[in-house]
């Protein structure tokens, strides 16, 4: 998942001069990780700072910095409903080209 939000992020560049890494679509997807970061270990129960929270701040607030990369990469944020049902890979009505 990090590799596709890191390609998928810097696939949105607005010129070739700029270092991937300096892109907000990027920054904002290191951002994400970092917080899930913090949540999995929260979960596990590894050795944390106090000051992180609970394992539902910290998951709230990783789902606003994901917000924040879907809407940097032109996709819809996660209470859109979009992400609600099961993917299928059908196009249209069947899978059949007619």
């Amino acid at each position: 998942m990090k590799t596709t939000m890191y390609l998928l992020g810097n696939a949105f560049r607005i010129n070739q001069t700029k270092a991937p890494e300096n892109l907000p679509s990027v920054q904002a997807s290191k951002k994400f990780f970092k917080q899930m970061n913090i949540f999995e270990r929260k979960v596990l129960g590894k050795k944390m700072k106090k000051s992180e929270g609970t394992a539902a701040e910290i998951y709230a607030t990783a789902l606003d910095l994901l917000d924040e990369y879907l809407d940097l990469v032109e996709l819809p944020p996660t209470d859109s409903g979009n992400y609600d049902s099961e993917f299928s890979t059908k196009v249209g009505l069947s899978s059949r080209i007619t």
